[in-house]
């Protein structure tokens, strides 16, 4: 028994999908489009889309500043 864990972590219970062309199927899978469609864009994992908007906000701020000076020195 040296191999057993003490404080093992509990499983996250399974959910079977069903089978595919049934009615359930189906409705499973419109239930997860949905959930989909609201979960886009979402944050998740570690601020990923926070950094994203910075390069985004900053990317942007330098095509103005770009085009502000084109129009200055023309």
């Amino acid at each position: 028994m040296a191999n057993h864990k003490k404080t093992a972590k509990p499983r996250k219970p399974q959910h079977h999908l069903p089978k595919v062309g049934t009615p359930a199927d189906n409705a499973y899978r419109q239930k997860r489009g949905r959930q989909d469609v609201v979960d886009f864009g979402a944050n998740r994992g570690r601020g990923g889309s926070r950094w994203a908007m910075i390069i985004g906000v900053l990317i942007v701020a330098a095509l103005v500043i770009g085009v502000v000076g084109l129009i200055i020195l023309t």
